[in-house]
């Protein structure tokens, strides 16, 4: 009884750790006992033991030994049978709470999370669960194991197959920036405001979340939580979002970006009260310190629970993200028309035009997230958002409009839905020279995303740029500074500023010394951030790694904790796919960047070889004319 749940959480929420040669026997001893447990309703004698050896946690992430020693289809099979018999057991009438005591035992048996952890993240997810099972008569596990199990090309059948009507046309002639007028945008991302982030506290607390007003102290050197944040496992402290304000406060600057997830990763007891409260509490502080319109994005971790946005239509209050849509709309009223506030209404997105010549869209393409369990529901084109878009941009194009797209996920990441990230691409292929601007957030890195025509791969079309955090994940928190052409509303710079946290948390007593980390030309050398200017760049970084190792340092603004990681050279490889991966499944530009990068090794191999062969022999001949006759 309950088995079924138990599949579920070990599918979704399994975190313990395999080594290579002894996944295949784990993942085999794991579904034998499983099969049993299935079968017979009754727990083996082995049952913990073979729990402990359970390789799940790098089946979820795709981890090349695991698809190596097991392969998709066996993975993928196991995910069908667990689906199968927990709609099954759902719809022969076990109970919420039957399902919630059996996932929260498993979950505490596998030793995932601590009690109270597991509880609140069952709680918090298992009404979504329910409602889908009880309202989808037709629910197929496919749908299920194709959405979770992404990297294992679990066959979803026609679940997640869906495109959006795209008009036939070329993009508008590209209007040259001339620079002759400017004015800035400020772009801020991420910030995690956590109002129980107490200093002090231990960082390494064992929990999602460490630095916790209800968590142990710090009791060894380095384990306590710093007075302005923790480069890992802690959010952002009150008067470090206040003191960030206050020197962004020192620019000039005619809006704000602000490209979403507002709330803290403490996700086991997020709730709509206090989510409302945390957005209330960021969004008075941009009132108080920006005298300019901040336009928003929502971030992932905005709903309650997190990742997740009910289907259209969905009016039960209980799993219902209307709450949060209706909240955004008073909150973020003041800088919108009622023409935006009704579609931020309906599915979190808007658009609205502070300049004359400019044209703002906000997207909301956390519905495209793979964690976002509503897709099981309804995946086709959430909210109807993409076929809007498609029609903002034609009216943009017809009035000869520039448009900046805000949005919080990067849509190459992976955890994007397929069919959404390429329907975008193929959006922004057609509306190239339109957009004009691009901007995300939720990595927490400074990053940058080069997208490439949907039918030509060799053509770059647009570049997102990364709003970086004010989070301190791995990294230094920071903002960005753009430089905006007053005409054709090309991005012409920008700059980032950031702090050391390690060294801010030496004395909280001292003013916290913010500097110019980089601007973006100076520093890579480039006369414009147009698609093919940063596409140039990409190439030349495949020959100077120097400028690799440069992006490195400014992703995690040359924080502490990443620069004694270092980046070798499979890391630099990656740093290059990344940055060019902006539709799941697609690796065309990536190979190719990857073959420029090995071409250069290969040739500097080759360049020193013959330098050594040629080196001693040229101070052979030069000792001889120095020899006396």
């Amino acid at each position: 009884m309950g088995a079924k749940l138990f599949g579920f959480v070990l599918f979704c929420l399994c975190v313990s750790a395999s080594t290579s040669n002894t996944i295949e026997d784990g993942f085999q001893l794991t579904t034998r006992a499983l099969t049993e447990y299935l079968n017979t309703g009754v727990r083996p004698g082995y049952f913990s033991y073979a729990l402990s050896q359970c390789p799940l946690p790098n089946i979820l992430s795709g981890h090349t030994d695991v698809k190596a020693a097991i392969g998709d289809s066996q993975v993928c099979y196991l995910c069908s049978q667990i689906v199968d018999l927990f709609i099954l057991k759902r719809r022969l009438g076990m109970t919420d709470v039957e399902m919630a005591k059996e996932a929260s035992d498993i979950c505490i048996t596998l030793k995932i999370e601590n009690e109270r952890v597991c509880d609140g993240i069952i709680n918090a997810n298992l009404g979504i669960f329910m409602y889908i099972i009880d309202n989808n008569a037709d629910l197929k596990n496919t749908s299920v194991c194709g959405l979770i199990l992404t990297n294992y090309n679990c066959d979803s059948g026609n679940a997640y197959e869906w495109t959006v009507e795209v008009p036939s046309g070329k993009t508008v002639d590209k209007v040259k920036a001339n620079g002759t007028n400017t004015f800035n945008i400020l772009h801020i991302s991420d910030i995690h405001y956590d109002p129980l982030y107490t200093p002090g506290k231990s960082s390494q607390c064992g929990e999602p979340l460490c630095c916790q007003a209800d968590q142990d102290d710090g009791s060894e050197e380095g384990t306590s939580c710093g007075y302005w944040g923790e480069y890992v496992s802690g959010d952002t402290p009150i008067h470090t979002v206040e003191e960030a304000f206050k020197q962004m406060a020192t620019h000039e600057f005619d809006f704000v970006y602000y490209t979403g997830d507002t709330i803290r990763h403490r996700v086991w007891s997020t709730s709509t009260e206090n989510n409302t409260k945390e957005i209330i509490t960021i969004t008075d502080l941009f009132k108080k310190y920006f005298k300019v319109p901040v336009f928003t994005a929502l971030g992932n971790h905005e709903p309650h629970p997190v990742n997740t946005w009910s289907s259209e239509g969905v009016d039960d209050p209980s799993v219902s993200t209307q709450w949060l849509f209706n909240l955004i709309a008073e909150e973020w009223g003041e800088w919108l028309s009622e023409e935006a506030k009704a579609t931020l209404l309906k599915g979190g997105f808007y658009t609205v035009s502070p300049k004359e010549g400019l044209r703002i869209v906000v997207l909301n393409n956390n519905v495209c997230y793979n964690e976002n369990w509503w897709l099981i529901n309804d995946s086709k084109d959430p909210y109807g958002q993409l076929a809007w878009l498609v029609e903002v941009l034609l009216e943009a194009e017809k009035m000869k409009e520039n448009v900046h797209l805000l949005m919080h996920m990067p849509t190459g990441t992976g955890s994007c839905l397929a069919s959404w990230s390429r329907e975008y691409r193929r959006i922004l292929s057609r509306f190239a020279n339109t957009v004009t601007g691009h901007f995300t957030g939720h990595s927490h890195k400074d990053e940058m995303w080069v997208y490439y025509d949907s039918t030509d791969s060799s053509k770059p079309v647009s570049v997102g740029w990364n709003g970086a955090s004010l989070n301190s994940d791995k990294s230094n928190p920071s903002y960005k500074l753009y430089q905006i052409d007053g005409e054709t509303y090309d991005v012409l710079d920008f700059e980032e500023w950031t702090f050391n946290l390690t060294q801010a948390n030496l004395d909280p007593t001292k003013d916290v010394e913010w500097y110019k980390l980089y601007s973006f030309k100076e520093a890579y050398g480039v006369d414009s951030l147009e698609p093919s200017a940063v596409d140039d760049l990409l190439v030349k970084m495949t020959k100077d790694h120097s400028l690799i190792q440069k992006y490195y340092n400014y992703k995690f603004r040359n924080s502490d904790y990443a620069v004694k990681e270092g980046c070798d050279e499979s890391c630099e490889k990656t740093l290059l796919c990344n940055m060019v991966s902006t539709m799941n499944g697609d690796t065309t530009r990536c190979e190719e960047l990857k073959q420029l990068y090995e071409e250069s090794i290969i040739a500097a191999i080759i360049y020193r070889q013959r330098i050594s062969k040629v080196l001693p022999l040229y101070l052979v001949s030069f000792s001889l004319t120095l020899a006396p006759s």
